[in-house]
């Protein structure tokens, strides 16, 4: 079987550039039948396509075009553990369209691998060192945020004007659920939250 390209692409709810990376690989000449999407969720990092791709799919050979670097990992020991994987382990080639010098194609004498192994190893190294400082920086973020005294998650449950009024005139029987959330413009969902919050806070036991 003559070698092949395939494109690898990822896209997640935050980042989708599904299009863009399908058109860079039909710019590259890749067969439509030859590109995979992997569709992240939430956090989750399976990357399920990805690894039948390197260990089903991809033969001596044939490339694996990507768009960018980080495709191949979240941090610097993935990204170079792949690497060194497809095109040592394998015998693939890689290119990275972002990085036209990322491409072990056009490396293949001894000076043009070392200037690769190189350049990959300072990118990973960046990645890493980046995605670690993202992380630092929200971790710092929460500590500041908690030690001021900020709301970390959902919002806590403030009680509108006249609530306690408006709450035993309904425990009285003197209005109607329906007549205390119209008043205080609450909703079902709303005003029924707060009643169990409140009644927790004040220990009163629940009339059904």
């Amino acid at each position: 079987m003559p070698a092949r390209k395939i494109g690898y692409a990822r896209v997640s709810a935050k980042d989708q550039n599904l299009g863009r990376q399908l058109e860079i690989f039909k710019t590259e000449g890749i067969e439509e039948r030859d590109i995979f999407v992997e569709k992240e969720s939430g956090r989750e990092f399976d990357r399920s396509v990805f690894r039948s791709i390197v260990y089903n799919i991809l033969r001596e050979g044939d490339m694996l075009v990507v768009t960018e670097l980080k495709r191949f990992g979240r941090n610097y020991q993935e990204i170079y553990q792949e690497w060194f994987h497809i095109t040592k382990e394998i015998g693939a080639d890689i290119r990275v369209t972002s990085m036209p010098i990322l491409d072990t194609s056009q490396s293949k004498e001894l000076l043009g691998q070392v200037i690769t192994d190189v350049v990959l190893a300072v990118l990973a190294y960046v990645a890493d060192e980046d995605w670690t400082e993202r992380h630092e920086l929200q971790r710092q973020g929460i500590a500041v945020a908690k030690k001021e005294g900020v709301h970390l998650g959902r919002p806590k449950v403030e009680f509108p004007e006249q609530w306690e009024e408006h709450y035993k005139t309904w425990k009285a029987g003197i209005i109607t659920a329906r007549e205390a959330m119209e008043r205080m413009g609450l909703k079902k969902d709303s005003f029924y939250r707060l009643v169990k919050k409140y009644e927790s806070e004040e220990n009163i036991s629940r009339i059904s």
